[in-house]
């Protein structure tokens, strides 16, 4: 069991991760998927002209999406590695003019940037996951740069998107004691061997933690994927080689991951929270 949040032991994993943090949303078509009802979200709350602050940016999928709305883009990432290589993505995109600024940023604290510096702020993936107990503290440095009627864009990693094959490896490998102490906390995961320690999420608790922020409105929420699980992976490769079909299959999953019946399913909860 991890002792709690350790910044460089995240920072030395990203360095180490390198352009596999790039490839991880283009895997597969499951991936994609889960790309897609990311991206969807930035497309409803984030506007032209707006000062974003994409937090945990990584190497810059997300970033692009960004410049590509119109957004001016002050990209923030933990890792230096993850910081040069969002460099070069976004140059080989034509899109590093969009981008402001780059910083080794720590999401648990922001004082780098003043009050109400941003007109929105992204944190997608799971930076918010890797903080474990410095969670709490992460969303109130990320509301605090986001000015007022602003979103902050977030999403975690969701603690019950469990299928049977993971389940049974899990408890062959860490033992049934492990699997029921993650399935009921969420973490630190010790049995994730991705070598970062990391808190998973239910959306009641992430719910309940949002709203001990005063200056958090939650005005939507979603799972990142349904229909598109692993095990649906052969099923999607034969819908993604008909484009209209591969379009109506994104279309629907966006509408379902907002039900909340499916909020804790998907490899992720992205949550959307306007600034007070």
């Amino acid at each position: 069991m991890a002792a709690g949040y350790d910044a460089d032991l995240i920072r030395r994993f990203y360095d180490d991760h390198g352009e596999r943090e790039w490839e991880r949303l283009d895997d597969n078509p499951r991936a994609r998927v889960i790309f897609h009802v990311h991206r969807w979200y930035l497309q409803q709350f984030i506007k032209p002209g707006q000062h974003v602050l994409d937090a945990g940016a990584g190497p810059g999928r997300f970033t692009i999406e960004l410049a590509k709305l119109g957004a001016t883009v002050t990209v923030g990432d933990i890792s230096p590695r993850q910081l040069d290589l969002n460099r070069q993505k976004l140059e080989e995109a034509g899109l590093e003019p969009q981008v402001a600024q780059r910083v080794q940023l720590d999401i648990v604290d922001c004082s780098q940037f003043g009050d109400e510096s941003f007109d929105a702020v992204v944190c997608y993936g799971s930076p918010l996951s890797y903080v474990q107990e410095r969670a709490g503290d992460a969303i109130g440095e990320l509301l605090r740069v986001t000015k007022r009627g602003g979103h902050l864009l977030l999403s975690v990693t969701s603690r019950l998107n469990v299928y049977l094959p993971v389940l049974i490896d899990w408890v062959r490998d860490e033992g049934i004691e492990a699997t029921r102490r993650y399935l009921a906390t969420g973490g630190p995961d010790d049995v994730d061997d991705s070598g970062h320690p990391m808190h998973c999420y239910t959306w009641s608790e992430l719910k309940a933690l949002l709203e001990r922020h005063p200056a958090a409105d939650i005005v939507a929420v979603s799972a990142s994927n349904y229909m598109a699980s692993i095990s649906a992976i052969p099923s999607l490769e034969e819908i993604e080689r008909d484009p209209a079909f591969w379009q109506a299959f994104l279309e629907w999953e966006v509408e379902i991951c907002k039900e909340p019946g499916v909020l804790d399913v998907g490899s992720h909860i992205i949550a959307v929270v306007r600034r007070l």
